[in-house]
């Protein structure tokens, strides 16, 4: 059986990690940004006027079928 206090320990110290990792995240992200339309698009380019999927929760992810041959 684990430690308590060493799972908790360990927990923190993830948490810590994830906080300087988003924070780097958020000072890198304007330097990210789509610089396309200052400089305007190539010749030929066309932009999807689709939007892209937004995320849900829970996420739904398709089965395999049962029957799968080679298994």
């Amino acid at each position: 059986m684990k430690n308590p206090h060493e799972v908790l320990r360990q927990k923190e110290m993830d948490l810590a990690r994830l906080r300087r990792e988003v924070e780097a995240l958020r000072r890198v992200a304007p330097l990210l940004v789509d610089r396309s339309d200052q400089f305007g698009d190539p010749p030929g380019m066309v932009r999807s006027a689709v939007p892209a999927p937004e995320n849900r929760w829970p996420l739904e992810v398709e089965e395999p079928s049962q029957g799968s041959a080679g298994l």
